[in-house]
């Protein structure tokens, strides 16, 4: 993998991690936080030693992140669920 192409997935990975930090939804931060592992996974395998370790801390991080949102992203999930299944009977 060319060495550009892994630092654009690294940082792409950073700036996810950082913006879903600022969203307040659940599904939102949930979304961006595997996103931002899906793009870190990618240099943590294929990239040379520098950027590697950087891609795999950011991998590691947004899996940590991304597990600390789910309970709220899934509880989220079911107050809409019900909440459509209400709306849709009336």
């Amino acid at each position: 993998m060319k060495k550009e192409s892994a630092n654009a997935l690294a940082w792409f990975a950073a700036i996810l991690l950082f913006v879903g930090l600022l969203i307040m939804s659940p599904s939102g931060a949930f979304a961006l936080f595997v996103l931002a592992a899906l793009f870190a996974a990618v240099p943590a395998i294929f990239s040379q030693k520098k950027t590697r370790i950087v891609a795999a801390v950011l991998l590691l991080v947004s899996i940590l992140f991304a597990v600390s949102k789910y309970p709220e992203f899934r509880s989220e999930q079911d107050r809409f669920r019900s909440r459509a299944k209400n709306t849709s009977t009336k």
